[in-house]
Formats: C-alpha cells, sequence, structure tokens
C-alpha cells in the first residue's frame, strides 16, 4: 500500500498524478472519499476528487468500510463516549470489502457500496455483543455509584440500588409468573417502569408493555394475540389512570399482579442481602445465580404499533434488534460526561422503551424519567432539577411545552440536544419552539419494525483543519441514515432501486430491523423484502434521498384517496389546507368510500371557526376542486394516540359516525 500523499486543493493536481503513477505501476492506493475525519460516526458527503484520479484509467474501485475506530482515541469522539465504547481491554476492527466496481462508477455508487459493507461491518459486530440484560448489569457494575433512574414519583437510585431492586422482583416474580413467557406491563416511565421490564428480561420472559390508551376491546385483542395472562402494573397508577377517563374490560382485573402487593413482602434482612450481592459480586456470579439463558435472537419485546392506520401490529424485536438501535444511536449521540437523558416517552411507544429507557440503561447515561409527557410544567422542573442535556419528544408534545406558560425557558437551559420522533415536526412547532427555548429541534425518523431509530439529523459542526461546515442538518429532512443501516428508495411495485432525488417507497435493511410480525407470516412475508441477499424493511413511506444520503418523506403510501382516476395525496392536502386556514387550527383529512367517485375525501377540524367560514376560506382560495374535502365536520377533538401521534382509524370511525348521523337527520 502506498505511503501517505496529501491532497489539497492546492496540490490536487500533483497528487493526482502520483496516485496514477503508482496505480499504473500495480500499486494499491486507499483512498477516503469523506477527505475528513467524521465528528459523529456517519458517512460523510463524498468529495469528487476520487473520480478524477479514476478518469479514462482501466483500474479497478475496491469498496471497503472499516468498523471500530469511532470511539477509539484515532476519532474525534467526545472523551466520556471512548470511555463507553471501550468493551473490554482490546478494541476489534473489522474491514470489509466490497466486489471491485468499474473505474468509472459514479460516486453515488460508490457511496452505495460502501453503505452496504457498513451495514455488514455492523452485523458482525453486534453478533459479538450480549442480550440487554448482560449489557446492562456489567454497565451498572463498573460505575455503581453513579446516578441511573430518578423520576417524578421521588425515586433516585443509583447503579447498586438498580440491581439490588432488579434482583428482588427478578427472585420474587420467578415464584408467581411460573412457566408464562409473554408478561404484560401497565406502568409509567418511572424507576418501577424500568426495574419491571428489566427483571423480566433477567428472568428470560418476553416484556410486553402495553398501551393503556387503547379502546376496552383493542386491549383485549393485544392481550390474546399476545397470550397475555399476567399484567404487572401499580395500584396508585391504575388509579390515576381511571380518573383520567381510561377504562379496561372487568377481565384484566384478575390478571394484574400489582408491585405493591410483590414489594411488600421484601424482607429488611432479603434487601440487605441482595444490597451487598450488587455491591459485591463479580457481574458473572450473578449472571449465573439469576439469570435465565437467552440467546441475541431470542424474543426482547413485543411491541404493539401505534394503530395510526388500523388494529395495532404485534412487532417482535429480538435482542440484536434492541442492542443494534441502542449501540447505533449510542454513537451518533456521543455522550458526554454529564448527560443526563430526559425519558418522558411512554414505554408502550418503541421510541421510550429503547431510546429514552434501555439505552441509559444500557449505556450508563442517568435518566430522568417524567410519567406524563403531556405534563410541561413537572417535565420542566424536573429537566432543571437535575441538569437534563438530552430530551427527546413528538411534535404534539413539543407544541404543548411551547405553549404552557408554567414551562419557563430558564427550565430547559441544561438542555444540550432536542429530537422529534414518531410523527413529521411541523415546520411552525420547530419556530415557536427555537424562539421561546432557544434550542433547535433536530428531527429523527422511525418505526416501530426498526427498534426505532433509522434516521436522525445531527448538529452542524466546524471541520477546525479546514475551517469548511460540516452538515449534519437539512431542513425538510428526517437526516441520514444511523451508523450501520442502508436506506434505499426502490419502486414500489418492482423493488428496482431509484435515482438520487426520485420518489419512491423507502426501504430500510440494518440490524435494528424486526424479527417480523407475531403469529403473522404472511404480513410479514409482506412487508420484508430481500434485495441482494440483504432483508429489508418496506417502510410504507414515499420520500426520496439526497446526493448526500439524506432522508426527505413526501407521505404515506397508504395515506392516498382514489379520486376518479386520480391518487390523490392526503398529506399534500393537508399541507396546502395548513397554508389556507392557518397553523393553529387542528384538523384530520380522510379518504371514505364513495358509490360515485371512488372515494371521497372527507375533513375533521377542531376550532371555534364556524363551518360555514372554514368552507369559504377553501372555496376562495387556490386549493384545486379534486383536493378540496366533499364534507366538512367540526368535532370537540381530532382523534389523537397516546403518544400524541394523529389516530387516522379513529378520525376515519368518526367521520363515519358523523355521515351517518347526517343522513339521520335528513
Amino acid at each position: 500500500c502506498s505511503s501517505d500523499l496529501p491532497i489539497s486543493s492546492a496540490s490536487s493536481k500533483g497528487s493526482i498524478s502520483k496516485i496514477r503513477k503508482r496505480l499504473d505501476n500495480g500499486e494499491v492506493v486507499a483512498l477516503f472519499p469523506e477527505g475528513r475525519i467524521s465528528y459523529n460516526g456517519q458517512l460523510g458527503e463524498f468529495k469528487r476528487g476520487f473520480e478524477m484520479v479514476m478518469r479514462d484509467s482501466s483500474h479497478p474501485i475496491v469498496p471497503f468500510s472499516i468498523h471500530g475506530l469511532w470511539g477509539s482515541t484515532f476519532s474525534r469522539a467526545d472523551e466520556h463516549y471512548k470511555v463507553l465504547s471501550r468493551e473490554g481491554s482490546k478494541r476489534d476492527i473489522i474491514v470489509a470489502l466490497g466486489t471491485p466496481l468499474a473505474s468509472n462508477a459514479h460516486i453515488d455508487e460508490v457511496k452505495q457500496a460502501i453503505t452496504a459493507l457498513s451495514f455488514e461491518t455492523w452485523e458482525r459486530y453486534i453478533s459479538e455483543r450480549e442480550p440487554i440484560q448482560h449489557s446492562w448489569l456489567k454497565r451498572a457494575k463498573s460505575q455503581l455509584s453513579r446516578r441511573s433512574v430518578v423520576d417524578a414519583m421521588g425515586s433516585d437510585l443509583n447503579n447498586a440500588q438498580m440491581i439490588t431492586a432488579t434482583l428482588l422482583f427478578v427472585k420474587a416474580l420467578k415464584k408467581s409468573l411460573g412457566d408464562n413467557q409473554n408478561i404484560g406491563i401497565m406502568l409509567p416511565s418511572s424507576s418501577i417502569g424500568s426495574i419491571i421490564n428489566m427483571a423480566l428480561l433477567v428472568l428470560g420472559k418476553c416484556p410486553v408493555n402495553l398501551n393503556y390508551t387503547l379502546s376496552p376491546a383493542m386491549m383485549a385483542d393485544v392481550m390474546e394475540r399476545a397470550e397475555i395472562t399476567t399484567v404487572i402494573s401499580s395500584e396508585k397508577f391504575i388509579r390515576k389512570l381511571s380518573a383520567k377517563g381510561f377504562s379496561f374490560d372487568s377481565a384484566m382485573d384478575e390478571m394484574i399482579l400489582s408491585v405493591e402487593s410483590v414489594s411488600a413482602n421484601f424482607s429488611k434482612s432479603d434487601k440487605l442481602i441482595t444490597l451487598m450481592q450488587a455491591y459485591a459480586l463479580p457481574a458473572w456470579v450473578i449472571e449465573k445465580c439469576y439469570f435465565a439463558e437467552v440467546s441475541m435472537d431470542d424474543t426482547a419485546t413485543i411491541l404493539f404499533s401505534s394503530g395510526s392506520e388500523g388494529a395495532p401490529k404485534g412487532v417482535e424485536l429480538t435482542h440484536k434488534n434492541l442492542i443494534s438501535d441502542i449501540k447505533q444511536v449510542s454513537a451518533l449521540l456521543n455522550f458526554h460526561d454529564r448527560d443526563v437523558i430526559l425519558n418522558s416517552l411512554p414505554i408502550f411507544h418503541s421510541f421510550g422503551l429503547t431510546v429514552t429507557t434501555l439505552l441509559p440503561l444500557c449505556e450508563g447515561i442517568t435518566m430522568v424519567s417524567a410519567s406524563d409527557p403531556t405534563d410541561a410544567a413537572g417535565i420542566g422542573k424536573l429537566a432543571a432539577r437535575y441538569r437534563a442535556t438530552i430530551m427527546f419528544g413528538t411534535s404534539t408534545f413539543f407544541r404543548l411545552y411551547e405553549k404552557n406558560r408554567k414551562l419557563h425557558p430558564l427550565m430547559l437551559e441544561s438542555i444540550r440536544m432536542v429530537i422529534a420522533g414518531a410523527e413529521k415536526l411541523k415546520p411552525e412547532i420547530k419556530k415557536a419552539f427555537e424562539q421561546k427555548f432557544a434550542l433547535k429541534i433536530y428531527e429523527g425518523y422511525g418505526t416501530t419494525e426498526t427498534s426505532p431509530v433509522i434516521s436522525v439529523n445531527m448538529p452542524d459542526r466546524l471541520d477546525i483543519e479546514t475551517m469548511r461546515p460540516i452538515i449534519g442538518n437539512k431542513l425538510g429532512s428526517v437526516g441520514q441514515g444511523i451508523p450501520g443501516t442502508v436506506v434505499k428508495i426502490v419502486d414500489p411495485s418492482t423493488m428496482r432501486p431509484l435515482p438520487v432525488g426520485e420518489d419512491g417507497l423507502i426501504a430500510i435493511a440494518g440490524p435494528q430491523v424486526m424479527k417480523g410480525y407475531l403469529d403473522d407470516p404472511l404480513r410479514t412475508e409482506e412487508a420484508i423484502v430481500e434485495i441482494d441477499g440483504i432483508r429489508y424493511y418496506k417502510s410504507g413511506d414515499k420520500g426520496h434521498l439526497d446526493k448526500d444520503g439524506f432522508i426527505f418523506i413526501v407521505d404515506r403510501y397508504s395515506r392516498f384517496a382514489k379520486i376518479g382516476a386520480e391518487m390523490i395525496s392526503l398529506g399534500s392536502i393537508e399541507q396546502q389546507l395548513r397554508a389556507i386556514l392557518g397553523e393553529d387550527m387542528e384538523f384530520a383529512i380522510v379518504a371514505l368510500p364513495d358509490t360515485k367517485k371512488g372515494e371521497q375525501i372527507v375533513m375533521l377540524y377542531a376550532s371555534k371557526e364556524p363551518i360555514d367560514a372554514v368552507e369559504k376560506s377553501i372555496r376562495d382560495s387556490d386549493l384545486i376542486p379534486m383536493m378540496r374535502p366533499a364534507k366538512i365536520y367540526k368535532v370537540e377533538q381530532i382523534p389523537k394516540l397516546g403518544t400524541g401521534k394523529s389516530d387516522f382509524g379513529g378520525a376515519k370511525r368518526v367521520a363515519k359516525e358523523m355521515i351517518k348521523a347526517n343522513k339521520k337527520s335528513h
């Protein structure tokens, strides 16, 4: 391999000449087309210098990918992340070489080949990791006195106390759960929520965090499909839910095992002995005494999708899936020594379980848990009291925080990064949040089926050596794919890859892609496709990639109305109506069957504005007739899911009821 050849704008001609000469002499020249060291572990922009080198050449281009240097002393990772990423005394460096490409291969083709190789290196890296509970224990044992979990109910545990509490519940639950494999959990984001999830994983069980905002009928269906006969909850939490109007089937009462009744049997001597074990016993001894044997390919959890477009789907995620996403996101966040993650998302949501609960536990980052994501003032108090530095949320919740007068900007002054996911971040919410708190929201993208993170925008950085900006955030995008993730844009009918910039189906490959849908091989087969020997998840989202690999989502394939022979995007209608009616009006657009045109567009809105005024605003606008709602109904509130996302299935049901009631009145 050749010696170092510095390449700069000033010396590019001379360097290119030297490289060509060495290639002609049969030497191997390694070029790094990014032209700089990464600041976040992501694959950056490719410079076009190598195309100039290979012009009119017959030498092949061999793509290769290196895994393991991010987080080492050779990287620009934060010093604390370098400590976190050091697993043992040795660091594995994995190099993957790809199939040679033609000398005239386009820059996009080369980058795609290297991205695919990074998938291979991540697969290899993850295959050598351990299941979640083992990762957590080893991390917790390495820093016993570090604060682990704080919650809104007054709990404040360090790692030693977290280990103690988990093992106490392991011993108690082992007796009461018997052979039941899938165990329901109905708990808020809290220390006890984290403890119970980890205790079940230690026992080799499969925790199923139940969405308590589901209707009784839908909850019963979820319980039956997951074969759940025991639900671990809290008497206090059940009372709070009941006070808020949530109701549950009477049959569930007999299934509930309360954490209060279990912990009431913990004796003082047992607590003391278990605490001493947490401090004194090596991790391998604790594992031998308490941990059930599980593999990375075993189902770690079953998460039911939000059900925004129909009945929730049971998504089986393995230990490999969850650990992969944890490590991928951790690499991007580049943790600092004093980082504190604000955990305000519900545990039944994939974002809340993986990113704001399991990630901080497995990576040794302090977690501050808020049980109610809509309690803006309460979240502000927790953030201020414990100096939270990283905040995750949804567009809906950020809107609540921006509008709440009790949440003062100074309460969030310690926050260094705000990341939005789960639903599209509305530009007006992003702008208003930044104006109030002086904090930029970085939008990401994910699905329950991908554990959940696929991509995320990151802060722009300045390359000190060149004094040029490194773009990590693009307006309107959901960021670049996280390390080890391959994102392809394909034709939905043929699965053929589409050119850069062209809209198509977003397909995702990576070690975080789900095992499949619970007891539903047909639906799994429909959602997973193999391209070039790699499993891809068909997201159902329509979008494109730009030349730098940033993802832009334009719509959902399922959110189209067929009117006559035309396919009309409901998302596009919503976007144009928002410009006509104002950003503050809440509304939902759905498509319902129509005997004459195939489908009709129906609008629900929640506002003081009378229907006549809304209809006039739309009629007087430039919105083309085909995109105008056929029916408009005023409702008290737009249906929402527990995560804050729009409930399109609920909106359809309301629209049908409104049409039915309207027919009867006439």
